[in-house]
């Protein structure tokens, strides 16, 4: 589409809402070049140099530990939407998508850093709006985006409009990856990362050097359409899980058949099985394209040719299977290239190899055609494979070959890919998924809805899908004890995975703790309540870290490697979480009874159907806002109050009765407490704060004066 094309939409319009206290109100839709010029013009000036005074004095108090204060003086900025116009129906109801994506750029160092990160955004093309936050350590910028060709999916025919916007949010956050990425690397910056919603904007600011470019080029977004499981495309799982990784009966056949029939005709020629008959045998099986260390080993097998050794077996069939390098024979080569294609060869006929990228080692097998079980490329099996490669006439040593296994050229191979790949489709003729959590016994009836939702987060972050942030959100499963609660969480994943899942996580090794975040799929917080208040917090923090640094076997080198550990939790407790906001991480789940883990869990049907809901365009596989809100509001009862908090509600109870005389100030509060406590007990105005945040009562203003609608519980019971 051209340039004129796209501007002659609805892409240059944009929403501009008006607040109260922090809350919408009204709200219309504006034309980008009219915000531009009030962003340069004085009209705003004034209202933003208040704002940003008071958000530097803001930051600077958060600093010394007070609670974080709306800043009225903002309700004279309006607050700018740039992705999404709305009809007069309400925020949940978009006119029109605009392709505007809105990236926010920290700045810290305040209006010198804005500047020069401004100048280096001004030089990409894609660049169509740059200016300074409100708040003075920001930098705003603005991109049009687009699939290619244009693609809309969320105009698609017949769609409902909750389903459009859901596809829109998910353009937007590919719209986010793709343009962070880009400008990270060309801009030197980082980017500040959040969750996409149709109302996502910022305050409208003061900034005549700003930078607008109404001709800025579309920047393409990038899609991941065939996405990390193509490269285990055809793979295969029976019911538990386990990947098929030998040939269905009729190849295995196949094979046999050939390889005795090579056999049959040089026993014609040969019957004596002897070393002459050997020769025959080689020559016909390499005619055939037979595997040779296949027939090397069928042949060491068959009783006839007891006479004979392996190791003259084998030196027959590399005689014969033997051939140039590309056209060069070994001694038409230099030493060190003999020895890396003699390494070369070596493994691609005797043995297989893969570089598992969850366990950070190497695997091989025999290249037999036996398909044993994969297993650990120890140094002790090394040095045989090295004795072995000695005795066919090689002329590598230890160190020629360890840096052979440990190169790139061994396959990466992730076990937990080649697992969903194998799972195949799903059948659509049940929610296994749900089904599965309605196993555990509860009286909340969100908790099937919620397992769904973790469980598909659980699995984009195997796949990951998600490149900003983790898998935040942790079931907590509450009850006593022998209701196989801890049975649940095992049997989530197949027994295929098990090696993958762990009972529960020491905090105490900060590399181990790394280590668990990339190596197991799922970990089982086992007895939370048995955890100290500095581990709760670790746990806390390892629940947003999305890539973690591993330190690889025999080496001091630290690497980032995306974390595939996703958490779940049990514990014995009925009040289990501490007071405060960090509840929205947990979703409480009391179990009132037996957990049922009896009959067969469809592993590959739940699976099958979480991969083809993550394909789905729109499907939402995180705890957006409103359900962490939702969450939170369902987590109070499972709360610990502190002793100010319990003081505070024994008081003071909430009132809708807006009244001057019934608006409290923090200072009045802790003032009617000096009443009631002893003078060392009393809270400071910093851990009062922290307990009326906790306690979320309503708070308002009243002629500048900011507090809390409150009445003593004594005079209304008087």
């Amino acid at each position: 589409m051209h340039q004129n094309q796209l501007n002659k939409e609805n892409m240059t319009k944009i929403t501009k809402i008006k607040t109260e206290y922090g809350e919408f109100r009204s709200y219309e839709s504006t034309n980008l070049e009219a915000i531009v010029e009030q962003m340069r013009s004085d009209d705003s000036k004034e209202a933003a140099s208040r704002v940003a005074a008071v958000a530097l004095n803001s930051r600077l108090a958060m600093a010394q530990g007070a609670p974080r204060y709306v800043i009225e003086d903002a309700d004279d900025l309006p607050y700018l939407v740039f992705s999404t116009t709305f009809s007069k129906r309400g925020f949940d109801h978009p006119a029109s998508f605009t392709q505007l994506l809105l990236l926010d750029i920290p700045c810290p160092d305040g209006a010198r850093q804005v500047a020069e990160v401004k100048t280096r955004v001004a030089q990409l093309p894609y660049t169509l709006l740059a200016f300074a936050g409100v708040s003075g350590v920001t930098l705003k910028v603005v991109v049009r985006c687009q699939y290619k060709d244009n693609v809309r999916p969320w105009k698609s025919a017949g769609s409902r409009r909750q389903l459009d916007a859901d596809r829109y949010l998910t353009f937007l956050k590919e719209a986010h990856d793709t343009s962070s990425r880009l400008y990270m690397n060309l801009a030197m910056c980082d980017m500040t990362v959040g969750e996409q919603r149709l109302t996502h904007g910022c305050r409208m600011s003061h900034d005549p050097q700003l930078y607008y470019n109404p001709k800025a080029m579309v920047l393409p977004v990038v899609r991941d359409e065939g996405g990390v499981l193509t490269a285990y495309e055809g793979t295969k799982t029976d019911d538990n899980g386990q990947v098929i990784w030998y040939p269905d009966y009729d190849e295995r056949e196949r094979i046999q058949m050939e390889y005795y029939t090579c056999l049959s005709k040089a026993l014609d020629e040969q019957p004596e099985c002897d070393e002459q008959c050997l020769v025959l045998l080689a020559g016909y099986c390499q005619k055939a394209r037979l595997e040779e260390e296949a027939c090397v080993m069928r042949t060491h097998w068959d009783r006839r040719f007891r006479k004979l050794s392996l190791d003259v077996i084998r030196k027959v069939f590399r005689e014969t299977y033997k051939k140039p390098y590309n056209g060069r024979t070994l001694s038409q080569m230099n030493e060190k290239e003999r020895i890396i294609r003699f390494i070369e060869d070596f493994f691609h006929r005797r043995y297989q190899l893969r570089y598992n990228v969850v366990k950070q080692m190497t695997e091989y097998r025999p290249n037999d055609l036996t398909f044993k079980p994969w297993e650990p490329l120890t140094d002790r099996q090394l040095k045989s494979i090295v004795v072995e490669q000695m005795k066919e006439g090689g002329e590598s040593w230890m160190n020629d070959i360890r840096i052979y296994i440990e190169s790139a050229h061994v396959d990466d191979y992730n076990p937990v890919h080649e697992f969903l790949a194998g799972c195949g489709e799903w059948d659509g003729k049940k929610n296994y998924i749900e089904d599965f959590a309605r196993r555990l016994p509860t009286n909340y009836k969100q908790w099937p809805k919620y397992f769904h939702r973790w469980f598909l987060a659980m699995v984009a972050q195997a796949l990951d899908i998600n490149r900003d942030y983790g898998n935040s959100m942790v079931p907590m499963l509450i009850g006593g004890q022998g209701i196989k609660k801890s049975n649940f969480c095992k049997n989530i994943l197949p027994p295929s995975m098990r090696e993958y899942y762990m009972d529960d996580i020491k905090m105490d090794n900060a590399e181990q703790v790394e280590r668990v975040l990339g190596r197991m799929w799922l970990v089982c917080i086992d007895e939370y309540n048995a955890k100290t208040d500095r581990e709760q917090a670790k746990i806390k923090r390892l629940l947003t870290e999305k890539d973690v640094q591993i330190r690889k076997m025999r080496s001091d080198q630290y690497t980032m490697t995306p974390r595939l550990c996703s958490f779940i939790a049990t514990t014995n407790d009925p009040t289990p979480l501490p007071a405060g906001d960090g509840s929205r991480r947990y979703l409480c789940v009391e179990v009132t009874g037996q957990v049922d883990m009896s009959g067969r869990i469809p592993y590959k049907q739940m699976f099958a159907q979480a991969v083809t809901e993550l394909k789905t365009p729109g499907c939402i596989y995180w705890f957006t806002s409103d359900d962490e809100q939702l969450i939170q509001q369902h987590n109070q009862q499972y709360q610990q109050q502190s002793s100010v908090e319990e003081v505070l509600t024994s008081l003071f109870i909430t009132t809708k009765d807006h009244k001057r005389e019934n608006l409290w100030r923090a200072q009045d509060i802790q003032a009617e407490l000096s009443k009631h406590l002893k003078a060392a007990d009393v809270p400071n105005l910093t851990v009062l704060g922290k307990a009326l945040k906790n306690l979320k009562w309503p708070r308002g203003g009243n002629n500048g004066v900011r507090g809390y609608y409150l009445a003593l519980r004594e005079e209304i019971n008087a």
